[in-house]
């Protein structure tokens, strides 16, 4: 999140704060993962790569993915696994700090290499190209159900041509698939075979196992994005599916899943080119139905740049990506403030920690470069810790354990990260914690500038997802002046306040922090109805911007897709884990590959049937100031590049 800057600023807060509790809110593992930006004016990629940069009693210490080697020498990202006993070292080294601009954390792991994946240089190019008809969805999620018959062609042939399970470092390919669906078939036995010989459903393992349940996550999503029936006379697309460990996914400790999902999109280009027919040009969709609450929501966070990067590539080497993200699901959460700071004045924002939570709380504060903003933070029991752009230490951490970093990322906006332990003892923790109390947390903010200051503040995600052990508990903001319901009960759904009234606590700018990049699409979803007058945007779809930060490049969703039929019918149809199984699912997670599968089949010209009716103008009963919020394009329908493909080349 940080680049070279003011002396003692972190590159990276969040590894800061991970070593300095000690790593006790993390999974275990001997390794962190790591997403950086690096120097390129300062060290070439060739040498980056070779770790020539790096302190040599440093080496053994770091390591690179094989599938980071082979990129182009004007990218300046990478995958770092970093040996967790030796971060602090690591971090605090001269050549580290010299060459590494910013770094996102993920999950700790043991070192696990993709086995057998065959990496053609990606510098070649052919002369000329034709613009073939091949496409392939992939899909970057978690718990996907590659046996099941809607991903096949034939009882014989599946469209899934590889998965990458990230947890075990493994890769099956469309052969193994078809080779264990036919033993599982001999033997008179269902899928269960399938997952148990290949797929890593071992229930003598501790820990969740999506495929063992009715549901997934990432079976649904697959089977929305390019779920057919059977059939040998129709082309459809083929498939690529990274399945990412429960550890990126599941925890809502301080770890998130951005490296899984950079190391994922990477993966299914590469393999995509491996695929590629000579004198072809295919055709790749990517699903990322993941959203976060945190980043700077201007399009230059580390994970944002990286998929332009690998996007704006694609485009030159005959596999041009699009990729697909979910807007999010927080627009009801009460995770996002902002308001404009005078000069010389002070804003108090009430953060509400709820009881028993097992993980810790995050807050990231952001506000124009160059500012002089002091922040405050006190806790219910009256321990308070003081922090501005020019304190030292930084991080500020008090004695009870909570913390504030200043981070500054190198562009026009600076940010604060306000951390705290969790409010309960987590009985399954292998290193002791601290405990604070719950209730409302005093964040003050005091503008010591000679101007207004905007300011934007997230809360990160911290809830846990359904089917796990509950461990997290999202703390939000709990402003009085916010009106959660309209007078007959339903919850209110835009932020036009009643006469008198006004909340710093906004519905609006609630967007995926990872959707807000230059190249990306970003889906939010709509409540389907019997006149398009009714449509309207799901209450939890995230909104877009309407920030004070001046600059910012934050888009609303460009579209709505349908995930909810009425009140009474929440959720869109798609396939459970096993033959058979329907399952209903809702948030922007089941509209964003509806939007898929319609770029994969206009994409191609090989429409089959009526398009489905995902594109709507966003009905009149939104008010008029947030229409091109909650979708930016969406006033108009999508306009498909229907016909010959090479219309809509890239």
């Amino acid at each position: 999140m940080a680049t070279h800057g003011p002396s003692g600023t972190p590159a990276h807060p969040y590894l800061d704060w991970a070593i300095a509790t000690n790593f006790a809110h993390l999974r275990p593992g001997d390794w962190l993962p790591l997403l950086v930006e690096f120097d390129l004016q300062q060290m070439p990629r060739t040498r980056f790569i070779a770790l020539t940069w790096l302190d040599a009693r440093l080496k053994n210490d770091v390591w690179i993915p094989e599938l980071f080697k082979q990129l182009p020498a004007q990218l300046n990202f990478c995958v770092l696994f970093i040996r967790k006993s030796k971060a602090d070292d690591v971090v605090r080294n001269a050549s580290w700090r010299g060459t590494i601009l910013r770094a996102e954390m993920g999950p700790p792991g043991d070192l696990v290499e993709l086995a057998q994946l065959p990496i053609a240089s990606i510098e070649a190019e052919d002369a000329d190209c034709e613009w073939m008809l091949r496409l392939v969805v992939a899909v970057i999620d978690e718990g996907i159900s590659f046996a099941h018959p809607r991903f096949r062609k034939t009882s014989n042939q599946t469209r899934v041509e590889f998965v990458w399970r990230q947890d075990a470092g493994i890769e099956i390919t469309a052969a193994q698939i078809d080779a264990a669906v036919a033993a599982a078939k001999a033997a008179g036995e269902n899928e269960d075979k399938v997952y148990r010989a290949i797929g890593g459903l071992d229930m003598s393992v501790e820990g969740y196992k999506p495929l063992a349940r009715r549901h997934s996550h990432g079976t649904h999503v697959l089977d929305l994005a390019s779920g057919y029936d059977m059939s040998p006379s129709l082309t459809r697309p083929l498939i690529i599916g990274v399945d990412m460990p429960e550890d990126a996914v599941g925890d809502p400790a301080g770890s998130t899943l951005i490296v899984h999902a950079a190391m994922g999109l990477l993966y299914v280009w590469l393999r995509a080119m491996s695929m590629r027919r000579p004198n072809e040009t295919l055709l790749v969709v990517v699903n990322i139905s993941y959203g976060t609450h945190e980043g700077p929501h201007d399009g230059s966070s580390v994970f944002e740049r990286f998929m332009d990067a690998v996007i704006a590539l694609s485009r030159s080497r005959h596999t041009p990506i699009r990729v697909v993200l979910a807007a999010g699901n927080f627009r009801q959460s009460r995770a996002h403030a902002r308001f404009d700071l005078p000069a010389g004045a002070t804003q108090v924002l009430a953060w509400r920690l709820q009881p028993c939570g097992l993980t810790p709380s995050f807050m990231e504060i952001w506000f124009q470069a160059g500012t002089n903003v002091t922040v405050t933070l006190t806790s219910p029991s009256g321990a308070k810790l003081v922090h501005s752009p020019t304190s030292i230490p930084n991080p500020g951490v008090d004695p009870s354990g909570f913390s504030i970093s200043y981070v500054a990322p190198g562009t026009a906006l600076s940010c604060f990260l306000l951390t705290t332990p969790p409010t309960a003892e987590d009985p399954w923790a292998t290193i002791p914690h601290m405990v604070v109390p719950s209730g409302i947390w005093e964040v003050k903010l005091t503008n010591g500038s000679g101007a207004s200051v905007p300011v934007d503040a997230w809360i990160k995600r911290g809830d846990t997802l359904g089917g796990r052990r509950a461990r997290g508990r999202q703390s939000y903001f709990d402003d009085r002046a916010y009106v959660r319901h309209e007078l007959y009960g339903q919850p209110k759904e835009f932020d036009i306040p009643p006469a008198g009234s006004y909340s710093y606590v906004q519905r609006q700018g609630t967007l995926s922090g990872i959707a807000t990049g230059s190249s990306t699409y970003v889906i939010g979803a709509y409540r389907r109805g019997s006149k398009p007058t009714d449509q309207m945007p799901a209450a939890y779809s995230s909104e877009g911007p309407a920030s004070p930060i001046p600059g910012r490049t934050m888009k609303a969703p460009n579209w709505l897709a349908p995930s909810e039929d009425a009140f009474s019918c929440p959720g869109a149809l798609g396939a459970g884990t096993r033959s058979g199984a329907r399952v209903a699912m809702n948030g922007t997670s089941a509209a964003a590959p509806q939007l898929t599968r319609f770029f994969a089949e206009t994409w191609t010209g090989t429409v089959s049937g009526p398009v489905p009716p995902l594109l709507f103008p966003v009905s009149t009963r939104v008010p008029s100031a947030d229409r091109p919020l909650v979708a930016g394009d969406g006033l108009v329908p999508l306009k498909p590049p229907y016909g010959r493909v090479w219309k809509d080349r890239p």
